[in-house]
């Protein structure tokens, strides 16, 4: 009987152990850096990844649950081109973007949800605005994206995100107002800003795993 009682005890133990080895701390927000590539759709141009230049910025994500995010993310980058009208142009810009962010994966570390992934591909729209020389507009950002954990509190995200502006003066000079009809590529027959870039970002506001719960 005593060997019984010290076996269940061992078996105890050892239970607990492994749930509290495999209990992941569950993280409400992100924040990190990223950088990449840009380039423009517009007056000068009408060809992707022409004229590209260094973009990078910082985001922050909030997560809503497994599915479902929310995202603040600020851009710097520069518009350039060449045009018979005005010669080369350069025009350094801002953009911030707010989006909502769906997941087609669960994204969670939860090795007892049968569905959850430490990866996922995910889209995303929203509202921003995009300033610089002699412009300031709003725009519609969205695009697709794929997050990955590599490491409890590390993630590693991809995102090529496109800025359509309410605008048609993303170069920032005035001669160039669709004269050569190179914008007839979007159905606003407006300028277009999009980024590829690649970032990593850092869980913070942990809230202790419950195993009981499915959701955050």
């Amino acid at each position: 009987m005593n060997f019984k009682i010290i076996r269940y005890a061992i078996s105890g133990c050892l239970l607990s152990l492994f749930f509290q080895v495999n209990a992941q701390d569950t993280y409400f927000a992100e924040i990190g850096v990223h950088g990449g590539t840009s380039y423009y759709l517009g007056d000068a141009n009408n060809q992707l990844f022409k004229n590209p230049e260094l973009a990078y910025g910082l985001i922050y994500r909030q997560k809503i649950n497994q599915r479902f995010a929310a995202s603040a993310n600020w851009n710097y980058t520069k518009v350039t081109g060449n045009s018979e009208a005005t010669g080369i142009f350069e025009n350094p810009v801002h953009a911030l973007d707010f989006c909502g962010e769906f997941n087609f994966f669960s994204y969670e570390r939860k090795e007892y949800l049968p569905f959850s992934k430490m990866y996922s591909t995910f889209i995303f729209a929203g509202i921003g605005g995009v300033s610089g020389d002699s412009i300031g507009t709003i725009s519609l950002p969205f695009g697709v994206g794929f997050k990955m954990m590599i490491g409890n509190r590390l993630n590693l995200n991809v995102m090529w995100t496109n800025r359509l502006m309410f605008s048609d003066n993303l170069e920032g000079v005035d001669k160039l107002n669709d004269n050569d009809q190179l914008n007839g590529s979007n159905i606003f027959n407006n300028d277009m800003l999009s980024t590829l870039s690649i970032g990593i970002t850092f869980n913070i506001w942990k809230k202790k795993c419950d195993c009981s719960n499915e959701s955050f």
